[in-house]
């Protein structure tokens, strides 16, 4: 006999998975600091986690 606490499980997963306000644009712009100071001291301030994105170029 199957597990029938599944169903309901995945019934929610879908739900969210297709939630309309899950996938609308997100209202306020990305600002990408190009300074790294900068971005400590806003990061400091906000109380927010910091991206650093390495890469190089030719």
């Amino acid at each position: 006999m199957r597990n029938r606490s599944f169903l309901p499980s995945a019934a929610l997963a879908a739900l969210a998975f297709c939630n309309p306000w899950a996938l609308r644009a997100q209202e306020d712009p990305i600002y990408w600091f190009g300074d790294y100071k900068e971005a400590i001291k806003e990061a400091r301030r906000t109380g927010k986690p910091l991206f650093l994105e390495y890469r190089c170029e030719p």
